[in-house]
């Protein structure tokens, strides 16, 4: 369903309601957001995002992948976002997009609200994860001088000023596209640019009459649409699900309502990276050459992107049964969550050492042995049955590799199976047949029978694959 001027979010009424000038402002930008909706196709990332929280939930194997993955980066964009207060604004979200290789990128959001404490060693890695993109060597990509990005962060001592400037001697590593902070929409976008959006390695300085907008870039240069709907929002809400926050009434119009909670949330999550992507995009476009000069770090086996997060854990009992996914580990020790009432129970199985040396033998050394055995005629209960398969099935989930080749996406809550399924086929997308929902993440995971077939995948499923937009324009 489209917005439409009788339909402004809540958040642009609330923050407007005591200044005439900020309504009419964002009335206009809503507007303008709206018809550009209407006349271009939506902007899509050309690369593959993995999407990685950063929060008091984190673990510290993620924070030490994205360590690794950070030495061998060089070139980084670079984005924040506030939310205004009654007096000032707070910055909430850091969002820092990983560029190592043309086809695959890491996108991190930082959480301003939830970080651990500042004590805890979670907290320290994230420093430290912060020095290692804000080197003097690296490149940093931005709409705007990162000064002013970072303006109300300064507090987090996570990023350092004297790490954002750039003297002469160092400039050529850093590009700046300029734009007024916060992506500030109130100049007159119809002017002539006279080719000020992308200049040399150094900062380009243009008059405050020559200004562009991120999304009036993205029209002019791609045809597209950048959707700046989310623009002015409740940035300090807690944007991953695993923070529970959607648990709580905030985006729902007059009653409680789970699916506006999740949906709002993972559209704001869409808009954040989306806004990397495409400072990404134009930079890549004004520089072809550069497009496959990346470091490009090695892959690490935990599961810690938006991609693979579940292996060990599914099951082909239901397709409706509902898997705890990850179980976060903490620096410091957390309230126990209450039970809640709905949860599945848990099946646990004990595996001798007998039955587990079973699945590594050769079928030809087991039929031998089974011959040599006095021939006793059992009768099986369904349960014992079931629990054979169950142990073979957990067994190959761990050690073999088709279980392995599997690929998470958010997803829209009318989508069920037989669409999921049929919007695969039609998109000519081969899966191994084994695809779980995951209702209370709003998430799917689809496996693959091949590396090979999933990484074909990869490139036609993006992070909108199975969106409430491609959910219209399929079904209806």
């Amino acid at each position: 369903m489209d917005q439409n001027s009788n339909n402004t979010p809540t958040y642009y009424l609330k923050s407007s309601a005591k200044k005439p000038k900020n309504w009419k402002r964002n009335q206009r930008k809503f507007e303008k957001n709206e018809q550009l909706r209407s006349q271009y196709p939506p902007f899509e990332s050309s690369s593959n995002l993995n999407i990685i929280h950063l929060h008091y939930k984190s673990t510290i194997d993620t924070l030490n992948e994205l360590i690794s993955k950070a030495y061998k980066t060089k070139r980084y964009v670079v984005d924040t976002e506030s939310q205004k207060g009654e007096t000032e604004r707070h910055g909430a979200l850091i969002q820092i997009q990983f560029l190592y290789s043309s086809d695959q990128s890491t996108t991190i959001l930082i959480e301003i609200n939830y970080l651990p404490d500042k004590q805890s060693n979670l907290y320290k890695k994230i420093i430290e994860l912060c020095g290692i993109i804000f080197n003097n060597g690296n490149e940093i990509l931005a709409w705007g001088p990162l000064e002013n990005e970072f303006t109300n962060f300064h507090h987090l001592d996570l990023i350092h000023i004297e790490m954002e400037r750039r003297d002469e001697i160092t400039a050529d590593t850093s590009y700046y596209i300029y734009d007024t902070p916060g992506d500030n929409d109130n100049m007159n976008d119809e002017q002539q640019i006279n080719d000020i959006l992308f200049g040399s390695h150094h900062q380009t300085h243009v008059n405050s009459n020559e200004l562009w907008s991120l999304q009036k870039a993205i029209e002019t240069t791609f045809g597209k649409f950048l959707d700046k709907f989310e623009t002015v929002n409740h940035w300090k809400c807690g944007l991953d699900l695993q923070l529970d926050t959607w648990k709580q009434k905030l985006f729902s119009k007059h009653h409680y309502d789970k699916t506006t909670e999740q949906q709002r949330r993972l559209s704001m999550i869409q808009y954040a990276a989306h806004d990397c992507a495409a400072v990404a995009e134009l930079y890549f476009h004004s520089y072809p050459e550069k497009v496959n000069d990346h470091h490009i770090p090695k892959q690490t086996t935990a599961s810690t992107d938006i991609i693979k997060h579940l292996d060990d854990d599914l099951s082909e009992v239901s397709d409706d049964e509902i898997i705890q996914i990850l179980i976060p580990r903490f620096d410091e020790p957390r309230p126990t969550p209450e039970t809640q009432h709905d949860e599945m129970p848990t099946l646990t199985i004990e595996v001798t050492p007998e039955e587990m040396e079973t699945f590594h033998l050769p079928d030809v050394q087991i039929e031998q042995q089974q011959q040599q055995q006095p021939q006793i005629i059992t009768t099986l209960t369904k349960a014992e049955r079931q629990r054979k398969k169950n142990i073979k099935l957990k067994w190959k989930q761990k050690h073999c590799p088709d279980f392995q080749n599997k690929i998470k996406r958010p997803i829209y809550h009318k989508y069920d199976y037989r669409k999921i399924r049929a919007q695969l086929t039609d998109d000519k997308i081969y899966t191994s047949h084994q695809i779980t929902i995951n209702r209370n993440l709003a998430e799917v995971v689809i496996g693959f029978k091949t590396k090979q077939e999933k990484e074909a995948a990869t490139t036609k499923i993006k992070i909108n694959y199975f969106s409430r937009t491609q959910y219209i324009e399929r079904w209806g």
